[in-house]
């Protein structure tokens, strides 16, 4: 088994760029977690062809959740190699806006109210084609070594993937100057995320691969 990180980035997230770090499992076949934004499809595509791989050659597509910078590309990709699209039971990939207010966010983050603004209309602006989920999941389960968690906190339907070694984590955690839980003004139940992050560093890994931030 090959685990693979193709890394991409994401501009004007509150004034800066956010890391990407779209997953390729080659086992068997090749599976993707994750997807990116549907601007970075051709980043994507060159970082599959610098490992060897092309985006026909996806056989299966494991969604984390369902917020665009995950879900962006995974029709898209499904139409070109006729994957199959796997998410969680609980997980809804209907297109909502993101209505947070200024002073949730610059408790977390250091922003101006200008890069706020500029950050929520880019992203409420983004359009792509939802995900057809061809296999829903309760967690448990097993794909190309590893195990699906479901941990629930960002959205209802997060999960995250573990083979023993390597901890996948999607936006259950995320790696800023430290491992620390997801940003709570984008949590869909702040109590789920905190218990589902405590469990995920409690796990016996030894690489760590968020999809925001540095790789551990």
């Amino acid at each position: 088994m090959r685990i693979e990180v193709i890394k991409l980035k994401e501009e004007n997230f509150f004034g800066k760029v956010l890391p990407h770090n779209v997953v390729a499992i080659v086992d068997d076949g090749l599976t993707l977690v994750d997807t990116s934004l549907p601007q970075n499809l051709d980043q994507l595509e060159r970082g599959l062809r610098n490992i060897g791989f092309s985006l026909d050659d996806v056989g299966f597509i494991l969604l984390t959740h369902s917020h665009p910078d995950h879900a962006g590309n995974a029709e898209i990709i499904r139409r070109i190699s006729h994957a199959k699209i796997i998410a969680h039971k609980l997980e809804d990939f209907t297109p909502k806006e993101f209505n947070l207010n200024y002073e949730d966010v610059v408790r977390e983050l250091n922003v101006s109210r200008n890069e706020f603004e500029s950050t929520i209309k880019r992203i409420n602006e983004i359009t792509y084609e939802p995900p057809r989920i061809d296999v829903r999941v309760n967690g448990g389960e097993e794909i190309s070594g590893f195990r699906i968690i479901h941990v629930p906190g960002h959205t209802p339907g997060h999960i995250a993937l573990f083979n023993g070694e390597t901890l996948i984590t999607g936006d259950a955690l995320r790696v800023d100057g430290g491992i620390r839980p997801p940003l709570s003004f984008f949590n869909w139940d702040q109590g789920k995320a905190l218990k589902s992050f405590n469990f995920l560093i409690s796990l016996p890994f030894k690489r760590l691969i968020p999809y925001h931030g540095e790789l551990n």
